[in-house]
């Protein structure tokens, strides 16, 4: 089964950064197709009830799309979840 999505390469074949750049695309792509394959089979566990299974394997999507679509931090973005992260640590300590 094959994605939907093409990739166009535009730089040279000789160059370590092209290489680099065409196996980052090539591991997106095949992390794209991982992700949609576990999506089905997620699904499959959902309709028969495997809730455990389920959770798994939702927890592997997660992980292979975000491979597939990686997002770039900002400083400021980085920044405002360690305060998020400081935040969730005290409420833990305090229980609120």
């Amino acid at each position: 089964m094959q994605t939907n999505r093409e990739l166009t390469y535009n730089f040279k074949e000789n160059s370590s950064s092209a290489t680099e750049q065409k196996n980052k695309n090539k591991s997106a792509i095949a992390a794209d197709y991982i992700a949609d394959m576990i999506l089905e089979m997620r699904n499959l566990a959902k309709t028969n009830g495997q809730k455990t299974l389920q959770g798994l394997l939702e927890m592997a999507y997660y992980e292979a799309f975000s491979l597939a679509n990686p997002v770039e931090l900002t400083a400021e973005e980085r920044e405002k979840l360690r305060e998020l992260e400081t935040y969730a640590r005290e409420a833990l300590k305090t229980g609120t």
